[in-house]
């Protein structure tokens, strides 16, 4: 049985390979996070689009918990407010 030989050792690993790992999970956050939004009905201004591309940046534990949090704010009473207006 032949094998494989060892790929020799560089630097590290190419940066292309990791750019196109986090373009795409940014660019899966970012759709998870506008369907989120749209669920609840929130019209995006270009700055909650610039937030969804910041937010889209972060880890997938800490993007799932904000779709969770908005997810939860569908299914909450309006809070009173503290302070009317």
């Amino acid at each position: 049985m032949e094998t494989t030989p060892a790929v020799p050792a560089t630097g590290g690993p190419r940066p292309d390979i990791h750019t196109r790992q986090d373009t795409s999970t940014n660019h899966a956050h970012r759709l998870h996070l506008y369907g989120a939004l749209d669920r609840v009905c929130v019209p995006l201004a270009a700055a909650d689009v610039q937030a969804v591309f910041k937010l889209a940046e972060l880890d997938c534990v800490t993007v799932h918990a904000v779709i969770d949090w908005l997810d939860a704010a569908r299914t909450l009473e309006p809070c009173p407010l503290a302070h009317p207006r």
